[in-house]
């Protein structure tokens, strides 16, 4: 098993430089595949928290001026945070668009479905699979990550969030409903990288506000600009075009074959995903309308800390 499980991770993660024609495609193994989406999960958690203390967080004190205070502490944190965040939303991005739109399945839509019955949508060429479990297990190490970060406002709906993407990860991997499921990863990962960027931007805006307040200014006009195209990478994937993606595993794929309790219970997962697309997009209503109002830069609502500079509201 051991040796399994070696051999298994090392041609999933060589598989992105391996041609196509030289790739594998086969049907998951349950237990192997599981312990290869621990291994992942293992190798993430340790590639965010070395590269944060070891590399981020340093950059973070320097790029934002230096300082002891519990204010400054927490601004160096929340980059650091951000800066990781944008790194790996950004390589999912990368290894998404370069996979998934390769797949002869990609569109029509209907191509989603049609042949489930006879069970040929389980096999997965290995890049496809390297990607699928890597996309679960950052989840599940995010979800234990969440955990060692200063508290969020949004804490129970982003726990919400993991789990829910991670049921919905294992489940259509199991079974078979793994070409929707690379749909929903390749529109879901882009907008967070402007979101994150955006943040980085506003913490040294924040930080040099004093001591230069000509950078700062600077850092506020980029901030703000980011975070718009980020609304706008928001909207158009997230709020437009994920919705179809739910229409047609809710009736589109009833064309094709009967539904069971697996399939039922992915539909649930992605309605409930696309529900807490939509009220995240309200917070980011509600910067835009203060924005408007008001003159203010950009502030993301949907996961400041809740207490990291009081009295001072970050």
């Amino acid at each position: 098993m051991l040796d399994a499980v070696k051999s298994e991770v090392l041609v999933l993660l060589t598989s992105f430089v391996t041609p196509e024609a030289e790739q594998k495609t086969k049907e998951p193994d349950v237990a192997v595949d599981a312990a290869v989406a621990a291994v992942f999960t293992v190798l993430l958690f340790a590639l965010n928290w070395g590269l944060r203390l070891v590399v981020v967080k340093p950059f973070a004190t320097r790029i934002l001026g230096g300082g002891r205070s519990r204010a400054f502490r927490a601004k160096v944190t929340k980059f650091s945070q951000a800066a990781m965040e944008c790194l790996i939303y950004g390589s999912f991005t990368l290894l998404g668009a370069r996979i998934v739109p390769r797949q002869p399945w990609i569109w029509p839509s209907k191509h989603w479905w049609i042949g489930f019955s006879s069970g040929s949508h389980a096999a997965m060429r290995d890049d496809l699979r390297c990607y699928y479990l890597l996309y679960g297990a950052r989840y599940v190490q995010g979800a234990l990550s969440v955990l060692l970060e200063p508290k969020r406002k949004d804490f129970v709906e982003m726990q919400l969030h993991h789990v829910v993407t991670v049921a919905v990860v294992a489940i259509s991997y199991l079974h078979g409903w793994n070409r929707i499921g690379c749909v929903v990863m390749v529109l879901l990962d882009p907008a967070d990288v402007p979101l994150h960027v955006a943040k980085m931007f506003k913490y040294v805006a924040d930080a040099r506000e004093r001591r230069d307040r000509g950078l700062a200014r600077v850092c506020t006009f980029c901030a703000d600009r980011v975070f718009e195209l980020f609304a706008v990478f928001f909207l158009v994937t997230r709020i437009s075009m994920y919705p179809y993606v739910c229409w047609s595993a809710h009736v589109e794929a009833t064309r094709y074959f009967p539904k069971g309790v697996p399939e039922w219970t992915c539909v649930g997962l992605l309605w409930t995903l696309y529900g807490l697309q939509c009220y995240w997009f309200f917070l980011i209503i509600k910067v835009a309308i203060k924005m408007l109002v008001s003159g203010g830069g950009a502030e993301d609502n949907r996961s400041d800390d809740e207490d990291d500079e009081p009295p001072k509201k970050d």
